[in-house]
């Protein structure tokens, strides 16, 4: 079970260079507008910490964290909702992404274009997101004509279906997101199918600049933008693309070294990574399975059979019951053989709710 993150923005507001730095894998970042046509695709390890407390205590052979997906697309332009810039087959390549990530430029560069003399997050975030409701407008009104064909049967259901389509399609002409509609949550399956961008959580990215990034001040930019982020609702962070990319590309060692002179405590990658996390609301629950410790990742308030089908497709059905160590125990006791001793792990059953750090042994029919 796969969750992916879709990095959105204007051309030369540093996505790519941020895509690089996240997944290590070279993209074009040129300077010039739609370098990136093609989405990039990168798979990038959860950082937990827990997992080191896992490998000392059951000293695995291997230790697996859980991962997050980030698709990269080309930087979106004013009409592209229309076509503009191939802005279509741009949007459509986030469609189907669990999350959207909204890059924004916050550093002044006179070596890097832009698309106005005077750079203005409000403003750069209004582009791309009226973009983004054009975009659904055009998915809602597809929709309105398929269902209004199918309408003539009488079936209530169509007409249900209709109902749904011109509310949504009203608050999208009042340039509101489709993720504000909660009427007949009965429809949430239907609703589900259209695919909407503008349903998707987002996280606002202001990219700031490496001196911003290392003294831990602000300019104004970067101070207008968090403003505009703190009033818009969505959650939001800041990070440098180039000091990020830089960072990512010194060994371990050397990293470290800078980042405790610039009094660093966490990359920002690492802050993207989990906050991302954070906005798809997921948990992590973790197995030793063949002296394998795995990190796995399932949405908040999925059951334990459920969270089996992800391990394994087969699981969900052929799940007989599960046992349970919390992690509040076993951080505290730190020994399988005295968790077991003092009665800390639980037998489940397909009902049981994961809670995230829950370290988990499946019986399976097999």
């Amino acid at each position: 079970m796969g969750f992916t993150c879709g990095l959105v923005g204007l051309p030369n507001i540093g996505k790519s260079t941020i895509f690089t730095a996240l997944s290590k894998h070279e993209v074009p970042r040129d300077n010039y507008p739609f370098c990136t046509i093609d989405p990039n695709v990168g798979v990038v390890k959860v950082p937990d910490n827990r997992l080191g407390l896992l490998k000392k205590v059951y000293e695995p052979d291997e230790v697996k964290p859980t991962t997050l997906e980030f698709f990269d697309i080309a930087g979106l332009v004013k009409g592209a909702s229309h076509g503009e810039g191939l802005g279509n087959q741009f949007l459509s390549h986030i469609q189907s992404v669990d999350a959207i990530i909204h890059v924004i430029r916050c550093f002044e560069d006179s070596d890097v274009t832009h698309i106005d003399s005077e750079l203005d997050p409000a403003r750069d975030f209004e582009i791309v997101n009226k973009e983004i409701l054009l975009r659904d407008l055009e998915v809602i009104d597809t929709w309105i004509k398929k269902i209004n064909k199918q309408t003539k049967s009488g079936e209530k259901e169509n007409l249900k279906k209709l109902q749904v389509l011109e509310e949504i399609k009203d608050l999208l002409d009042d340039g509101q997101p489709a993720k504000v509609y909660h009427a007949h949550p009965e429809m949430d399956n239907f609703i589900r199918q259209l695919g909407l961008l503008s349903r998707k959580p987002v996280l606002l990215l202001g990219n700031i600049s490496e001196d911003d990034a290392i003294s831990d001040q602000r300019s104004e930019i970067a101070k207008k933008f968090e403003n505009f982020a703190m009033e818009s609702g969505n959650l939001f962070l800041t990070l440098s693309a180039n000091l990020e990319l830089e960072l990512s590309e010194l060994p371990d060692n050397e990293r470290n070294m800078f980042m405790n002179e610039w009094e660093i405590q966490e990359t920002g990658l690492n802050k993207l990574v989990k906050s991302g996390y954070d906005l798809l609301n997921l948990v992590t629950f973790f197995t030793m399975e063949s002296n394998i410790c795995q990190a796995w990742t399932v949405p908040h308030n999925t059951t334990v059979d459920k969270a089996a089908g992800v391990i394994h497709s087969d699981f969900e059905d052929k799940f007989i019951r599960a046992e349970v160590r919390h992690w509040k125990d076993f951080q505290k006791i730190k020994s399988e053989k005295l968790l077991r001793e003092g009665g800390h792990i639980r037998v489940e059953g397909r009902n049981y709710v994961v809670r995230d750090g829950d370290i988990i042994t499946y019986k399976i029919d097999r």
